[in-house]
């Protein structure tokens, strides 16, 4: 409790007549933890509970339980009446000021102090800043509100009545009345004009005013809070970095906050001296950080971050009064009440980074922790961190222990900071001592405009305890993979989900993707390549929205067939352990997790086996054996694969021009032949093509072959891109026609599955015509097949110790046909894929849907349509209402925060992502700058020449990109052996494939990159 104000003996708080919300009166609410809004008035005050009437309009029961001891009188007319009325309900003596204040409203101390210092007879407490204290403040709001305005400290007219545009500010609810005021207002409690009755107190006021009485006003200039909302506590206690710091010091009991000196620009230029004397008075020896704290920055709709400068480490004897100067200089024309804060270095650190208490994109219910262990405190908030994590923690989930335990004191921490602010959407700065103790530098609003992210927090609770059932009911291992393997879900370790349809698809893209690949196709061409039939094992499973892969079938499915069950549970429990062990390898699995090939080096795939699996000479020999010969059988499937893919080609011009076919049926007759003969083969393809590209980077990693003679070797494979580019050429030069050239391409589109991505050909001057103008300038690429004759003896000699065939014809036109065709598989099964998506936008177009609307449909519902017994009217209807269903849930899962790992069950509300080690192509380095197309519309005319680029999937719609100048690429996703990894080896494009959503996050951010494969960099310049 402060000590009492002797001005003031007396106290009336005149309550609300209903609640802003819920059933709670406005007095009871807590703007803090355990400090109710009348407490907090009483505080303020100075005036005791016994020396303050409460006048209750609403719940009068409510306030007297609370606070047995305080004066409670009831306007029982409160509907009819203003808060005037109130005020004259309530008893009060004219011998000394009455302070009055509404019942929802926060000021601080220092505003009854200075009203007590008026000798006005009214003092009032009013806002200059009312207009933008709040930005988006409603017209109405302004109207209605009651209004003043002032000459000088003299309020000459007050009342809700008075025009906007008259007004000086808005009155706060806070005023003082003199023993001269207080008997007129016994006059009118006796005698009182009826008009008054309905009239609120700043038009009593008004009426004083009018009678000859002297009226003064105090200006808040923003400086408190009526509590609406918990964002009002916020925008109340948050000011300055430094005010900020100052008010929530005193206050936190789960973190330190250092002492602080505050100057204002003025005061600086004033007397620095004497600001100089004040710091080293109170900071004897100790080293510290100036710090910027202007009224431009951490505000809740421009955080400024990063704009000004902020010294560490100043030694306050010589430095201090360059480091002040070098802040005020940073902000360019500073205002005088600018603020520097000065503070001791906080020097012992073990982590230091950032947190969020809700999700910058989406402000969704989860933490966001960002962090390293340097013990630089400015590492994360300037890009410079080299070795930083991300700590996801879902709000109200209560983990045993996180996967930082570390990190518990900061989370107490932000609960506290939360619970006193009555605001969740902060970010703070902090630093951890190695004794735990948590440093808080920075608390500030996220200032981040969220415009249509309207989701309740109780629908991403929902969607996660979903996702928590489904992971019961998945929990048992299917009775037909082989031991008991626990489960583990990923997004990347088979078929890459996230890098095709990505990370929250819509419906019809998850379910076609399902359709053509993830339910069976996948498995039957594992079982006829030679590996263990794992039929029935959908690869694909699903929590909140995001699409995983069944890590545990994946694996079992890489086992030789011929392997005995007992062997083949051994093995499968032991590499998803050291996966389990191991999650950054998760995009990585074949190279690094799980043997699926036999080349050159299998050697180090024995010894694991063996040291760290246990397994005996025997069996790891029956692995190899079982390998070998799959690989072996690589080496002569690829004609027959590829002649399954020209019968798709031919068949695809039949249905195409057969008129008769109404768009359902000509969407499921594509999609049934996209099965059969285009993802069945092309999957043979796919993993004939990895055998083709392991079987080249095994034997160079062992030095068997250099990485020269590998890329010349890649510089002679002729793929799909390559042959867009010399048709581009072609097409510049007039060899081949524009018609042509759009319709051999023309179906191709950045996102394959999804129905809303525009195909080239609708859009031909953006996708195609900068092909045709960058072919015309660009040198052709040529072939350099020397390197690779000097060298590929040794290369099949190795072929030829491992048991395979190391005929060079044979060898050489496996290579080729496996890389080579599984692009071209790809080129032309997507025609299909392409043409059915065309076919379900016209079905969808008959029922009065738009493209973005069948998106949020499943393939199953629209080809159901062929035979509904149903009216058009009604299927319109039906459909338009699933649409609607499936876009939500869609936006629910966009917002969900779920890791590219599932190791656990405890995954689903709590995990930490690094900073991933990127699969690196090319050996350039170059700095340029960067964009990030994930961020792009889908329709912005973009100029990509000259950059790295960023796309979020590493899709082959993409393909467009090679044909623009641009000199680099990063994907979010994808692995080593993904299609743009190849596209990027192909062109000697530098590239960082699957660099994480950490990395991406960061980069997505910057202007300009630096990417140097060769050393492995891939980092912010600015």
């Amino acid at each position: 409790m402060v000590p009492q104000l002797t001005d003031y003996s007396t106290l009336i708080i005149l309550g609300a007549g209903a609640p802003h919300r819920g059933d709670l009166p406005a007095a009871l609410r807590e703007p803090r933890s355990g400090t109710s809004v009348l407490q907090w008035l009483l505080d303020a005050s100075g005036c005791s509970l016994e020396c303050t009437t409460f006048v209750a309009g609403y719940q009068a029961d409510a306030i007297r339980e609370r606070y047995p001891d305080l004066a409670v009188v009831e306007n029982r007319d409160w509907e009819h009446t203003g808060s005037g009325a109130s005020l004259l309900a309530a008893p009060f003596g004219t011998n000394s000021p009455l302070l009055v204040c509404y019942s929802d409203i926060l000021f601080r101390q220092t505003v009854p102090t200075a009203l007590a210092r008026c000798e006005a007879d009214v003092a009032v407490a009013w806002d200059s800043a009312w207009d933008h204290r709040y930005a988006g403040r409603e017209a109405a709001d302004l109207a209605r509100c009651e209004k003043v305005m002032v000459n000088g400290e003299r309020i000459e007219r007050l009342g809700a009545d008075l025009p906007v545009d008259w007004a000086d500010g808005e009155f706060i609810g806070l005023v003082r009345f003199s023993p001269r005021a207080l008997e007129w207002l016994e006059r009118l409690r006796a005698d009182g004009p009826e008009s008054l009755r309905q009239r609120h107190l700043s038009e009593y006021i008004e009426y004083l005013r009018a009678a000859g009485l002297s009226v003064a006003g105090v200006d808040v200039a923003g400086d408190w809070a009526e509590f609406n909302e918990p964002r009002d506590i916020a925008h109340f206690i948050l000011g300055t970095k430094a005010e900020t710091l100052g008010r929530l010091r005193g206050m936190v009991r789960h973190a330190v906050i250092q002492d602080q000196v505050v100057c204002t620009v003025a005061e600086w230029q004033a007397d620095r001296a004497a600001v100089m004397d004040q710091v080293r008075q109170r900071f004897t020896g100790e080293r510290l950080v100036v710090r910027s704290s202007a009224r431009s920055e951490d505000s809740f709709h421009h955080s400024n971050a990063g704009g000004y400068d902020s010294l560490l480490n100043v030694d306050p004897r010589n430095g201090l009064e360059e480091a002040v100067e070098q802040v005020i200089a940073s902000y360019g024309t500073a205002d005088d009440d600018d603020q520097v804060l000065i503070q001791p270095m906080v020097t012992d650190v073990a982590m230091s980074g950032v947190a969020f208490t809700r999700t910058l994109e989406h402000g969704a219910p989860w933490y966001v922790v960002n962090y390293e262990t340097a013990g630089d405190t400015e590492a994360i908030t300037s890009g410079a961190s080299g070795d930083h994590r991300t700590l996801l923690l879902r709000r109200g989930a209560e983990p045993e222990t996180l996967p930082e335990p570390r990190l518990g004191p900061l989370v107490a921490a932000l609960h506290e900071i939360e619970a006193l602010l009555g605001y969740d959407a902060l970010d703070v700065e902090f630093a951890l001592d190695p004794a735990g103790s948590v440093h808080i530098l920075q608390v500030r609003p996220i200032a981040v405009d969220r415009k249509g992210s309207d989701l309740d927090d109780s629908a991403f609770d929902a969607a996660m305890a979903a996702a928590h059932a489904r992971w019961e009911t998945l929990t048992p291992a299917p009775p037909h993979l082989p031991g008991d393997p626990a489960p583990l879900y990923g997004v990347m370790p088979d078929w890459n989900p996230a890098e095709i349809i990505g990370t929250a698809p819509g419906a019809l893209a998850a379910s076609l993707y399902r359709h053509l690949i993830m339910d069976e196709t996948w498995a039957i061409q594992r079982a006829e390549y030679g590996y263990r039939d794992v039929r029935p094992a959908p690869l694909l499973v699903e929590f909140a929205g995001h699409p995983y892969v069944d890590v545990r079938a994946s694996f079992a499915s890489f086992l030789p067939a011929e392997l005995p069950d007992d062997l083949a549970g051994r093995l499968l429990s032991f590499y998803l352990e050291w996966l389990r062990q191991r999650p950054e390898l998760h995009d990585k699995v074949e190279f690094e997790v799980v043997p699926t090939c036999l080349a050159p080096g299998f050697e180090g795939w024995e010894r694991r086996l063996q040291e760290d699996g246990g397994f005996s000479t025997d069996e790891v020999r029956a692995l190899r054996e079982g390998l070998r010969r799959i690989t072996a059988g690589a080496f002569h499937r690829c004609e027959d694969d590829l002649a399954q893919i020209e019968t798709l080609r031919q068949r695809f011009q039949a249905i195409e021009g057969d008129t008769r076919l109404a768009p359902l049926e000509r969407a499921r007759i594509l999609l049934d032949d996209c099965r059969r003969l285009g993802t069945l083969p092309f999957s043979h393809l796919a993993r004939s093509g990895f055998v083709a590209v392991t079987l080249l980077r095994e034997a160079e990693a062992c030095g068997m072959i250099s990485a020269t003679a590998r890329e010349s070797f890649l510089s002679t494979v002729r793929t799909v891109s390559h042959r867009l580019t010399a048709d581009a050429r072609a097409t510049a030069t007039g060899e081949m026609s524009e018609h042509a050239f759009i319709a051999r391409y023309g179906h191709l589109r950045p996102g394959t599955y999804d129905i809303t991505s525009p195909r080239y050909d609708a859009d031909p001057e953006r996708f195609l015509r900068p092909l045709v103008e960058h072919a015309r300038e660009a040198a052709m690429e040529e072939e350099n097949p020397g390197p690779w004759q000097a060298e590929r003896a040794a290369f099949f000699s190795a072929l030829a110790e491992l048991g395979l065939p190391a005929d060079p014809e044979r060898v050489e036109t496996f290579l080729r046909q496996a890389i080579e065709g599984r692009e071209y598989a790809k080129f032309i099964f997507s025609r299909n894929l392409s043409a059915a998506l065309e076919a379900l936008a016209e079905a969808g177009a008959q029922y009065g849907l738009e493209r973005a609307q069948v998106a949020h449909l499943p393939l199953d519902e629209l080809l159901a349509l062929r035979s509904a017994a149903r009216s058009d009217e009604a299927i319109a209807r039906h459909l338009r209402m699933r649409a609607d269903e499936e876009a939500e849930a869609r936006r629910v899962a966009g917002a969900c925060e779920l890791p590219p790992l599932i190791t656990g069950q405890a995954d689903l509300d709590a995990f930490v992502i690094g900073a991933d080690r990127p699969n690196f192509i090319g050996s350039g380095c170059i700095t340029a700058d960067c964009l990030d197309l994930g961020d792009q519309p889908a329709d912005a005319d973009l100029d990509v020449s000259g950059r790295i680029v960023l796309i979020p999937q590493a899709d082959p719609g993409y393909d467009w990109l090679f044909g623009q100048g641009i000199t680099g690429l990063v994907t979010l996703y994808g692995g080593a052996n993904s299609h743009m990894a190849i596209r990027a080896a192909e062109f000697g494009l530098p590239a960082a494939i699957g660099i994480g959503e950490q990395r991406y996050r960061e980069l997505a951010q910057a202007r300009v990159v630096e990417l140097a494969p060769a050393n492995g960099i891939l980092r912010v310049v600015r």
